[in-house]
């Protein structure tokens, strides 16, 4: 797996419901669709068109989960997120290893090459996704 740059982390989720409901076999098209709102466009609907020739519109409405960060956090906060993840979970020799690991890429951060900072992120979002 290669690693992902952080830049590319960033959920643009209308733009990703679009996708999926485009990919999805049953559908021909979606597209987000703006609305005049105060003055400016916002784009906060999508329009979908179906294999049979039905059109429908969604409109889209957003709110942060419960107890997610408002702001991203820096990808050494999140190295030291997921190593504390590891390290109450009662882990296992080499979870601990790996752990401990990712702690010392968050507290060395700065004098790490892009290499070793793309991998230890990689290792990182491994173990969120257990």
């Amino acid at each position: 797996m290669e690693p992902v740059p952080a830049a590319e982390w960033v959920a643009y989720g209308w733009d990703a419901v679009a996708a999926a409901i485009g990919n999805h076999p049953h559908f021909v098209r979606a597209a987000l669709t703006s609305e005049r709102a105060f003055g400016t466009d916002r784009l906060d609907a999508i329009t979908a068109l179906t294999r049979t020739g039905n059109e429908y519109t969604l409109t889209l409405a957003g709110a942060p989960r419960p107890g997610c960060r408002k702001e991203p956090a820096s990808p050494a906060a999140d190295l030291v997120s997921v190593a504390d993840q590891v390290l109450i979970s009662d882990p296992s020799d080499s979870e601990r290893a790996t752990a401990e690991l990712l702690n010392y890429a968050a507290a060395t951060w700065d004098k790490q090459d892009l290499p070793l900072r793309q991998h230890a992120q990689a290792v990182a979002r491994a173990r969120r996704t257990r």
